[in-house]
């Protein structure tokens, strides 16, 4: 596995933002948030559209030269952090402030993706007026991936002050997704394929050695968050392991119809929580449409749950795209769903059996499909059995 790569395995649950000076210049009249924010937004698309780009360019080179590739890119994403973090020490309780603030978060970072002193200010807003009020909800995705001890400190103080058990309760899942996410990493370094890259990197690469010792930290923590939500917090806590039965979901698909997860009892099912604007997630749709179309006419069942803020935005992205599975929309990005499946980082993936048990995370292409074909015989021969 390629350095590129090791670095986009061990980042894809913290969302990584990126901003492009040009646009930034553009909103130099417009000090108003939802101007720099746009402006943000389109500098995202446009900084990936290049970096992804530069890597399919390499990817027809071949293989040596998606080992060489480097983002050549310049990250500018600092340009913007000073405005977001302005706009929030400005009125710290304003209507703005908490947007402010998390997208201080999302684009602070140096070349070796470590918040700065800006980040460590707006989390210093959030301590000292932000601790026991709800507003703090919206920041806790931000906030459990910052590995400093002024954030760790922060998030400790929400689950003593914090009146709200359920936003207790939240904090702790926040970090155990984290956790989780952190051993599925390290288990993919320890695979024979990419021991030796990671080693080297880990030797080599202060970066490298940083996120991946903050991974081992957050992995050493699962068990014991476990702990504490099952004694304390069970009524907030449901455990996704291997052999749990999946919860009910109800929700709606794209055509404003409402859909149960337990009306797909009797298939294989995968859902794929994912979002438009996901690199990762969008890199899975050529395996996922040739998956759907091998496995037409067998008991299964794909279900991408989008996590897109707008409905419209989903639908725009299918008329250009074809994606001919079962569509869900809970409701955009505070929809309760995805606080109640403690989703982390995208895409995240389920494989369910017939009986609507988990048997599968985190799976993807070839993986992917060999486990889902591997439950089609499980239940075609149980079904022999019985019959």
């Amino acid at each position: 596995m390629s350095r590129p790569l090791i670095v986009l395995t061990l980042l894809a649950a913290a969302a990584s933002a990126w901003a492009d000076d040009a646009r930034l210049k553009a909103t130099a009249g417009d000090n108003s948030l939802a101007a720099l924010k746009a402006a943000y937004e389109d500098a995202v698309k446009a900084y990936e559209t290049e970096v992804s780009t530069a890597y399919e360019a390499a990817k027809r080179k071949g293989e040596a030269a998606v080992k060489a590739f480097k983002v050549e890119a310049t990250d500018p994403s600092a340009a913007f952090a000073p405005r977001f973090l302005a706009i929030a020490e400005k009125e710290p309780e304003g209507p703005d402030a908490i947007e402010a603030i998390r997208l201080t978060l999302k684009s602070d970072h140096d070349k070796n993706y470590e918040p700065t002193v800006l980040s460590k200010k707006a989390v210093k807003i959030l301590r000292d007026r932000y601790t026991t009020r709800p507003e703090i909800r919206d920041l806790l995705r931000e906030l459990s991936y910052l590995g400093d001890d002024e954030t760790a400190d922060l998030l400790d103080e929400v689950v003593r002050k914090n009146p709200d058990r359920s936003l207790q309760a939240l904090v702790l899942k926040r970090r155990l997704g984290r956790g989780e996410m952190a051993v599925t990493n390290l288990a993919l370094s320890k695979k024979p394929e990419n021991k030796a890259d990671f080693d080297k990197s880990y030797r080599e690469d202060a970066s490298i050695r940083k996120i991946i010792d903050l991974q081992v930290r957050y992995a050493a923590e699962v068990e014991g968050l476990k702990k504490t939500l099952r004694e304390k917090y069970a009524e907030y806590y449901t455990e996704f392991s291997i052999g749990a039965m999946a919860p009910e979901v109800v929700t709606q698909d794209i055509e404003g119809r409402t859909v149960k997860l337990s009306d797909l009892r009797g298939k294989v099912v995968v859902l794929d929580i994912w979002a438009t604007w996901c690199g990762p997630c969008k890199a899975m749709i050529p395996h996922e449409r040739e998956m759907v179309g091998r496995l037409k006419g067998k008991p299964f069942q794909l279900v991408s749950i989008s996590y897109d803020q707008e409905l419209k935005s989903l639908t725009d992205f299918l008329a250009k795209e074809k994606l001919p599975w079962a569509h869900w929309w809970p409701g955009g990005t505070r929809a309760k769903f995805f606080e109640d499946w403690n989703v982390t980082h995208f895409p995240t993936i389920y494989v369910l059996d017939t009986r609507g048990v988990i048997r599968h995370t985190e799976l993807r292409g070839e993986a992917l499909e060999d486990a889902v074909n591997e439950l089609l015989k499980e239940a075609e021969a149980e079904a022999k059995a019985a019959g």
